[in-house]
């Protein structure tokens, strides 16, 4: 479990929170919100790479401040742009991974980068957008995790690709993990997710189970129920 508590984070004029957030494993947390609203902000945050309040943020107990190794142990991370040198190769960059985390199934990583045909030779700026994202999915995914974070994934991805990682998330959630998942994509959204949390100028707008808000406003159409919160509308009643 992920406790946040009373967040608030400050970047030049833009100000985080307060938020208050409980995130449970076995579920699929979809984060969204119009572009600006401190999505990928509040993503950085909770993997600790912007600096909080003690017990701001929590996992399983165990707060940033004191115990930041093992907490980076119980995540993996799918990044929404890659963290590496664009002028290193493909197989480079999974060789130096594997040597810095014990974790990283660097065998099955090769595995779907091959099923998915990205020439492992090639340096990552040959790469497509869809096939960096495709290389920053396996990175993550192949990297085992109890929580499993994933910032805009399948940004520039291809149909065929996107159903076979979409099937590889519902393997994860099988043994009872958490996924928590930054998109905009109203079919990801109703495809994937448990809970939406929409994210409004920094703060939380709505966080409910999608079910729910999809009986609230008697419609199974995500992306006209988002836009309807986006626009303060409650429902359609």
């Amino acid at each position: 479990m992920i406790k946040v508590n009373n967040l608030q984070i400050n970047k030049k004029s833009f100000q985080l929170g307060p938020i208050d957030l409980e995130l449970e494993d076995g579920y699929v947390y979809a984060i969204t919100g119009n572009s600006g609203s401190g999505k990928t902000l509040f993503l950085q945050t909770l993997l600790g790479a912007m600096p909080s309040e003690t017990n701001a943020i929590i996992y399983n107990s165990l707060n940033f401040q004191q115990n930041a190794v093992e907490i980076k142990k119980l995540y993996s991370y799918v990044a929404d742009k890659p963290l590496f040198s664009d002028t290193l190769q493909v197989n480079e960059v999974l060789y130096k991974i594997s040597k810095l985390d014990e974790r990283f199934n660097i065998d099955k990583c090769f595995e779907f980068l091959n099923k998915q045909k990205i020439v492992l030779h090639s340096k990552i700026y040959e790469l497509s957008q869809g096939e960096k994202k495709i290389l920053l999915f396996a990175v993550g995914y192949f990297t085992k995790s109890s929580i499993l974070v994933l910032d805009n994934p399948f940004s520039g991805v291809g149909l065929i690709a996107k159903k076979e990682i979409l099937n590889l998330l519902r393997d994860y959630m099988d043994e009872n993990k958490m996924i928590i998942l930054v998109t905009e994509d109203p079919l990801v959204i109703k495809s994937l997710a448990d809970y939406v949390i929409v994210l409004e100028n920094g703060r939380i707008d709505t966080k409910e189970d999608i079910v729910e808000l999809q009986e609230r406003f008697n419609t199974t159409d995500i992306e006209n129920i988002l836009l309807s919160i986006m626009k303060g509308e409650n429902s359609n009643d």
